[in-house]
């Protein structure tokens, strides 16, 4: 992990670490967290929000994820995802919506991405989305 690189962490990963699940990523965020180079976007925040069980476990997430840095949500975001969304269907990849924008909100913003997730390798293969994983010794 070099200094001053920024992260987006997706759903996948922030799951486990709130319902307090140890995972390999744990000293990790919270190393990032401390260092406020964590980004999010609308997407994970309300896959994160929409999964509480209890209106206090609604709060304590809400609360925690106001402190990040929010990324993308404009135009051209959306005008980016689906031209990444075009290119990846031409070369027969298909994801979910979510990771498309997810993705290239990363790239976009020259995020390394942290997931636990299957589509993000494959759209790695094709399009210039840097992942965690690829960048661990």
């Amino acid at each position: 992990m070099k200094r001053g690189e920024e992260y987006f962490i997706d759903s996948s990963v922030w799951i486990p670490y709130f319902r307090g699940v140890e995972t390999e990523q744990d000293d990790l965020i919270d190393e990032l967290l401390d260092e406020d180079r964590i980004s999010i976007n609308g997407i994970v925040v309300t896959e994160l929000l929409k999964g509480s069980r209890i209106p206090e476990e609604f709060d304590r997430l809400s609360s925690a994820l106001s402190g990040l840095k929010f990324v993308g949500a404009g135009p051209a975001s959306y005008q980016a995802a689906g031209r990444n969304g075009f290119a990846l269907k031409k070369e027969g990849v298909s994801v979910p919506l979510s990771d498309l924008i997810i993705a290239t909100e990363c790239i976009a913003g020259g995020l390394i991405l942290i997931e636990r997730d299957h589509h993000f390798a494959a759209i790695a293969a094709h399009l210039p989305l840097r992942r965690y994983r690829d960048f661990k010794a």
